[in-house]
């Protein structure tokens, strides 16, 4: 007679090495595009060769190695430059402003301030650099 006994079926196991592959080069790729943290962009900022200024405007700010502003050699935050600019230039035709920051300052702190000076009606603003040695 021919033996039909219980025949267990195979377990088939998964193989799971093609998923773990795709897994860990999905994550080299977000890794590598994935952009962490830039705080400021790397830029060295010019000297300037012979640049004149046509008239002192009367509006000075400078920006500090430390982030801190100063209006007129008076310390001020960055949400109250806007307002002060703002009150100075009531009534002026002359809307200048001279710019001076640090060297080492990240560039994005010192758009911040321009923007700020450009709201408050700034029509020119002087940035002011080292002479070239």
């Amino acid at each position: 007679m021919i033996d039909f006994g219980e025949h267990l079926p195979e377990k088939k196991a998964l193989d799971l090495t093609p998923m773990i592959d795709v897994v860990f080069l999905l994550l080299i790729f977000f890794l590598i595009t994935s952009i962490f943290s830039r705080p400021s962009l790397p830029l060295d900022l010019p000297e300037a060769e012979t640049a004149q200024m046509a008239g002192e405007p009367d509006v000075s700010v400078a920006v500090k190695l430390d982030g801190t502003i100063s209006l007129n050699g008076r310390g001020i935050a960055l949400a109250e430059l806007y307002p002060a600019l703002h009150a100075i230039y009531q009534g002026k035709q002359q809307r200048g402003i001279s710019l001076v920051s640090d060297r080492g300052v990240p560039f994005g702190r010192v758009v911040e301030v321009m923007d700020q000076a450009k709201k408050a009606g700034a029509d020119s603003i002087s940035v002011l650099a080292d002479q070239k040695k």
